[in-house]
């Protein structure tokens, strides 16, 4: 690789290292209805919660006389496991996601202490005080809770459905699973007390956004997102600085969307969680330290009129976000104005994986493959830059004789261009056009969940870590940086041996470049994921033997 090339590179880490983009997706489906029978039995077993116990920020608890108890129901699905309770009309106790497991292969949970209370309704009434329709809502028989039930093709989806009486009024909850899909479809009715709802609207919150996931989460990962009119914008919700920083330190902060929103939602770097409403108008995400991590609160402000709202939860998963159609997709692979280029590196690499199981060997396929197709261009570059070096002792000399003279100068420099038929731009230019598949490569290879847990030969157990071989001091030894460096600085030196043309300043410099890029890279890539390192090495390695290859020709 030589300087040009290495210098872009070192700008491409840098950018992309400040600013990264993803995000998710999510599309609506219709909501099966209970049969009239089980509505009406379920509506004379509903309580009744008198409006004055709802007082803003109340929790409305069980008691002998109250609001009944706890009632949890189980679903297993292909893709997660989960317990549903009847506080707050339907709140997630568990949630178990099946592909993707533990580090230690153990089940992972997307519920905890922290987001216990989720999609929790309120409202705002007539006198301007926020009622939270929290502790127990009823649950009608039909749903036999305590048992498990296992949703599949012959039994594809299940809509549970609670109930409380406000005032004499009805509320009532649907929520309903399938079997092959994270999207969770909520149905809130409030019509029944349009004239206590102020503006006719109610809140959907989840509280505590989600736990992280992975042993080394990057903050910058941590982030909300929110969609307006096919516009994509995110809030940093991770701690402060790139490198680390305390979520301790972290004081509570909110950013409000007025208006229609398409969706509203969190990350980390391989789950989220987002609201798809039908409409709302308003919007809120809210971060604030709790139990040792950044905790978050999604609100969305919905019409009464419009209560269908789809969440999703779950993985970050390129076809299941992409199936919800409001564009979520594309920040998921990096930035929105690289999405084409990002979806065609993310399809060969899944086209790949179809005929050689192994993301190890496929990111060194993919490496082969982006040098040969690049080949014409870096061709071309390198022989520019060759015939450079050839005419550098020529070029440094126009620069002394006429150092006094810049017009004359640039006159003979160009006239020893056309001698020798260079264009100073060629060696430009090649980068250039090959910066687009660069940079996707470095954002879908970083935050593909495909790579997690995934291994692929002696101590590269997980292709979305790094690849620690041991701990020295508590230090982590990482071993591909150190080879992805070592190759890099080997590129350098078959580059330009002889650049300098006897210019000992010039010379000194090229010196001080070949171990400073390198040095660079290896601190930059140090904690990156080693599917990154490992195809920046193959992506070195193949430069070598094209070097070579141009050097002979020379």
């Amino acid at each position: 690789m030589d300087q040009k090339t290495l210098i872009g590179f070192i700008l491409i880490g840098a950018i992309l290292l400040f600013w990264p983009t993803y995000l998710e997706m999510i599309s609506p489906e219709g909501a099966p209805t209970t049969s009239k029978e089980l509505i009406e039995k379920q509506k004379q077993e509903a309580r009744t919660v008198d409006v004055q116990d709802v007082n803003k920020g109340a929790v409305l608890l069980p008691s002998e006389e109250g609001f009944g108890s706890e009632k949890i129901f189980k679903i297993e699905t292909s893709l997660f496991s989960t317990e549903i309770t009847n506080k707050n009309g339907g709140s997630f106790s568990s949630f178990f996601v099946k592909k993707h497991l533990k580090k230690d292969e153990s089940s992972l949970n997307l519920i905890d202490g922290e987001n216990l209370d989720n999609l929790l309704v309120s409202y705002i009434n007539q006198s301007g005080e926020e009622k939270f329709l929290s502790g127990f809502w009823s649950l009608g028989e039909g749903f036999p809770t305590g048992e498990t039930l296992v949703l599949n093709e012959k039994n594809p989806e299940i809509t549970l459905s609670y109930f409380l009486l406000i005032g004499g009024s009805r509320v009532q909850k649907d929520i309903t699973l399938s079997y092959d899909s994270y999207k969770i479809i909520i149905n809130t009715n409030l019509r029944n007390i349009r004239g206590g709802v102020l503006d006719g609207n109610y809140r959907l919150d989840w509280v505590g956004g989600l736990p992280i996931t992975e042993p080394s989460q990057d903050p910058m990962f941590l982030e909300g997102l929110v969609g307006q009119g096919g516009d994509i914008e995110s809030y940093r919700v991770g701690s402060s600085g790139i490198f680390g920083g305390s979520n301790e330190d972290i004081e509570r902060d909110s950013k409000q969307y007025t208006g229609s929103a398409d969706f509203v939602g969190y990350r980390t770097k391989y789950f989220s969680l987002f609201f798809v409403p039908q409409k709302t108008d308003f919007v809120e995400i809210s971060k604030y330290s709790s139990g040792g991590r950044v905790a978050v609160d999604i609100t969305a402000v919905q019409d009464i009129n419009f209560e269908k709202t789809i969440l999703f939860f779950g993985p970050l998963e390129y076809g299941e976000i992409s199936d919800l159609g409001v564009g979520i997709e594309e920040k998921i692979l990096g930035w929105q104005w690289l999405s084409s280029v990002s979806w065609l590196v993310y399809s060969v690499m899944i086209f790949l994986y179809g005929l050689i199981p192994n993301y190890g060997v496929v990111v060194i396929l993919f490496a082969v493959l982006i040098k040969l197709v690049t080949y014409p261009l870096m061709a071309k570059q390198l022989r520019s830059s060759k015939k450079m070096q050839e005419i550098n002792p020529l070029l440094n000399s126009i620069k002394t004789k006429y150092k006094n003279n810049p017009t004359l100068q640039q006159q003979k420099i160009a006239a020893l261009f056309q001698e020798n038929k260079i264009n100073p731009l060629a060696g430009c230019l090649p980068m250039l056009i090959q910066m687009p598949i660069l940079m996707s490569v470095f954002m879908v290879f970083r935050n593909t969940i495909e790579f997690r847990g995934e291994s692929f030969v002696f101590w590269i157990s997980d292709l979305s870590a790094a690849d620690t071989l041991f701990e020295l001091g508590g230090i982590p030894v990482n071993v591909l940086p150190f080879l992805m460096s070592a190759s890099m600085y080997y590129t350098m030196q078959l580059s330009a041996p002889s650049a300098s043309g006897g210019d000992p300043a010039q010379e000194a410099t090229q010196q001080m470049m070949k171990y400073m890029f390198p040095g660079m890279m290896f601190f930059l890539f140090y904690g990156f994921p080693s599917g990154l390192n490992l195809y920046y090495l193959c992506f070195n390695l193949m430069q070598i033997v094209q070097q070579k290859i141009i050097n002979k020709e020379a």
